[in-house]
């Protein structure tokens, strides 16, 4: 390959804002994550088959394992996968927003780099979940190494999260066909959409915690100051399980997608499998993660809710089950590597399933939950989601490539990789049965060596799968027959549906291309979303510099992130007029178009005189608030999280009994603060009905009386914790919980600030239809969190406190 054909390709990349192109990269990503994760799976084999590593180095590879599969190679490659075939399945030339599309991609890079980087700056002995005091104790894992996880895994919660709104966004509003009529692959992408902003926020917010707890000592999970180290299990397993579900939904989709091209039939029960996935999506949020700490709980009710919902959200999946065997059933069954995937997807899911029907059981779950069955259970899983996913890489092989590759080879490959992972997960499971405990570094008893040895040999094979299916496919890429069709598997032909709602006009489909196949003359890209997004990690970076004594280069940090930040936004916003269709200004477009006064969805420019509402302008406002509502709900999920784990903390930890009341005065200033705050939300929805029925100067008026007013709040907290509070964060649960909620309010109070400031400037150039909608709704949210806030901290009633 020439050097000119790799700086095109990497200034596509680093400019691109098209979901064909984000989705490719997705995908590369996730199988760099993929090798990295497999390495580590070596070391844990040898270990346990060998004893040749030692325990650190055994730790650090469980932790990361665990990982880089869950997070930095399953995720990537499922919202590659969505990002490729979603718009393509649906009729939409590009997600809701693209520009932010390519932001949730770029943030995912440094993820990824510094958690490959993090053994180097200290051990990572904690497991994958990341246990406290594991996790904050300096003394079991100093140095920087588990503080790059962490900031790692925040700043990917940050990209999913954008992922699932935008994605959400754009099955609802961009999609040409009608709901019933969306392939099963859209449908179990809208039900992770909807986890995605549920679960994510979540675990950002633990690991918040957790990285405050290390670099600053606020105790969260500390008991002798009244934290409590089950906080952090319930609020990952809050995320946890969700997650199962994030990871295989894509997986359960792409079976949907290629199952029945591969028996020549259409799918049994669409309605059914199309609906099971938003039911998975529904009773996954209830209280199924507490199944996760039957052994750490001590409520016989927590623990029957748990039970029952677990055992509830398995009749969705054994829906999935049956209507899948059906499609067999009346079709023409291929013995080729697709219908050996199919039936070694739903075989492992099946069994997996099987040996997750003892874990809901309470009585066996105390017994089995120490052992090796449930890594069994586990891998039986995550293998059914590997299998799905490779299914998916080698159906749309031929549009990402336009080459056919060797039919002969990739069954064989695909054979290995099945009954390999049958081998792995079965070894696990039997040793689990027999009471080999897990999280040892050692095997205790010779008993259960031959099965660790089985495992291993089980690994090898599907190794051995990986690397020839790998090698076939890339071989296939640069030598392979060309595909002499539009559509390589005949699928219009064998079930009456072509694979695309868009459909190819030549292939490949490959990098660089338009949805079609064609190769646009024009790219309308911008660097500052791979800018900013390569700078993500800069904010956590910094401030565990400065918590660590390395002030000023951490300050730089911060610093350049916000510079590049206010730079993309008056480029976008302030420097150009934004076409006002898809979605909340500039920083969601990816094309821009002379905004004109002729037009019912744009607004008159400066040039014109002063912005007036157009025809259809107060239609594109109110469109506006399904977006908001979504980034609400993830803040909603965010913010529960620190408040359900303060009433947890302060009601279950036995130690807070002996603590000292948290002493915080309410009056005068607080209270005086809180009428100011809380009165703003008049004029901002006063000034949003102003803007409404065109009265732009009443709007501006009351816009910036709004600022003014959270303004004022701002600066008397400033005062307050600079004049009148007298404790530090560190003293204990109650001040540690006051710091750190009341900062994290007062920053959404500040983003507040800077989206009105943005909108009332937006008004000198343009109508800012969207913006006056989130400016107004996020403030109310702003000011309706500060209810509970005060309530709970400042006059700490007692439905908070015991």
């Amino acid at each position: 390959m020439s050097w000119r054909k790799i700086k095109e390709i990497l200034k596509i990349a680093f400019t691109t804002t098209s979901a064909h192109d984000i989705g490719i990269m997705y995908i590369v990503l996730g199988l760099v994550g993929f090798l990295v994760g497999s390495g580590y799976a070596g070391m844990i084999r040898s270990q346990l088959t060998f004893n040749d590593i030692g325990a650190v180095g055994y730790y650090n590879a469980v932790s990361l394992h665990g990982i880089f599969m869950i997070f930095f190679m399953v995720m990537p490659i499922s919202t590659g996968f969505a990002n490729y075939l979603v718009p393509r399945m649906i009729g939409a030339n590009d997600l809701y927003w693209p520009k932010i599309n390519a932001l949730s991609f770029w943030i995912l890079v440094p993820a990824v780099a510094m958690s490959i980087a993090a053994p180097f700056f200290g051990p990572i002995n904690t497991g994958w979940y990341m246990y406290a005091p594991l996790s904050t104790d300096l003394q079991v894992n100093g140095g920087f190494g588990v503080t790059l996880v962490e900031i790692a895994l925040m700043i990917a919660g940050v990209s999913s999260t954008l992922t699932g709104i935008n994605f959400l966004m754009t099955i609802l509003r961009l999609r040409k066909v009608p709901f019933f009529k969306m392939s099963l692959f859209t449908w179990s992408f809208f039900a992770t959409s909807i986890l995605l902003i549920v679960a994510l926020p979540p675990l950002t917010a633990a690991l918040a915690m957790a990285y405050l707890e290390r670099m600053w000592n606020l105790p969260f999970f500390n008991a002798a100051l009244g934290g409590n180290p089950l906080l952090w299990q319930n609020v990952f397993w809050f995320f946890g399980h969700p997650e199962v579900y994030i990871l295989i939904l894509p997986a359960m989709g792409l079976v949907g997608e290629i199952l029945p091209r591969a028996v020549g039939r259409q799918i049994y029960g669409y309605k059914a499998l199309a609906l099971s996935s938003m039911a998975i999506a529904f009773l996954s949020t209830l209280g199924v993660w507490m199944h996760h700490m039957f052994t750490a709980i001590d409520s016989d009710v927590a623990r029957e809710i748990a039970a029952a919902t677990t055992m509830a959200i398995a009749i969705p999946s054994g829906v999935k089950v049956v209507n899948w065997t059906i499609t067999f059933y009346g079709g023409k069954v291929r013995f080729s590597a697709l219908t050996i995937g199919m039936i070694g997807f739903i075989s492992l899911f099946l069994v997996g399933g099987i040996t997750g029907v003892f874990f809901p059981l309470i009585p066996v779950d105390l017994a089995f939950n120490g052992t090796y069955l449930v890594v069994g259970h586990f891998h039986y899983m995550v293998f059914a989601i590997l299998v799905g996913l490779l299914c998916g890489l080698v159906y749309y092989f031929p549009y990402f490539t336009g080459k056919w590759f060797d039919q002969e080879l990739a069954r064989s490959s695909m054979m290995m990789i099945v009954v390999g992972a049958f081998v792995v997960a079965t070894g696990m499971s039997i040793d689990g049965v027999l009471g080999m405990p897990r999280r040892y570094a050692e095997v205790p008893s010779p008993i259960y060596q031959p099965f660790q040895n089985l495992v291993t040999i089980g690994g090898a094979v599907e190794g051995i799968g990986l690397l020839l299916l790998v090698s076939t496919l890339l071989y296939a890429w640069l030598r392979g027959p060309p595909v002499r069709t539009m559509d390589p598997w005949n699928s219009e032909q064998l079930i009456g549906i072509p694979d695309f709602t868009i459909k190819p006009i030549a292939l490949p489909l490959t990098f660089g291309r338009e949805m079609d196949g064609s190769i646009p003359e024009h790219r309308h890209g911008t660097y500052y979303p791979a800018l900013l997004g390569l700078l993500m990690s800069f904010p956590p970076l910094g401030f565990m510099f400065i918590l660590a004594g390395i002030t000023i280069p951490g300050a730089l940090m911060v610093l350049v992130f916000i510079g590049v930040g206010v730079v993309w936004l008056y480029n976008d916003y302030f420097k150009t007029v934004p076409h006002l269709g898809g979605g909340l200004g500039g920083l969601g477009s990816a094309k821009f178009v002379q905004a004109s006064s002729s037009t019912g969805a744009t607004g008159a420019t400066g040039a014109v005189g002063e912005p007036v509402i157009q025809e259809g302008g107060v239609e594109i406002s109110s469109k506006a608030k399904t977006p908001v509502l979504f980034f609400i709900i993830a803040e909603i999920f965010l913010f529960g999280s620190f408040i359900g784990g303060y009433i947890y903390d302060i009601n279950e930890t036995p130690t807070v009994a002996s603590l000292p009341k948290l002493s915080v005065d309410w009056y005068p200033l607080p209270l005086i603060m809180t009428v100011i705050l809380l009165s703003s939300s008049l004029p901002a929805h006063l000034a949003y009905h102003s803007f409404l029925k065109g009265k732009m100067r009443l709007f501006k008026a009351l816009g910036a009386l709004t600022a003014l007013m959270g303004f004022s709040f701002l600066m008397g907290q400033v005062y307050e914790f600079t004049h009148i509070v007298k404790f530090s964060p560190q003293e204990d649960i109650f001040t540690a919980f006051f710091f750190t909620i009341v900062s994290l309010h007062a920053f959404h109070v500040i983003m507040g600030l800077v989206l009105w400031s943005i909108t009332l400037l937006r008004t000198r150039i343009t109508t800012p239809y969207q913006l006056s909608t989130a400016a107004s709704y996020y403030w109310h949210f702003v000011d309706a969190v500060w209810v509970v806030v005060f309530t709970m901290l400042y006059l700490q009633l007692p439905i908070y406190h015991p």
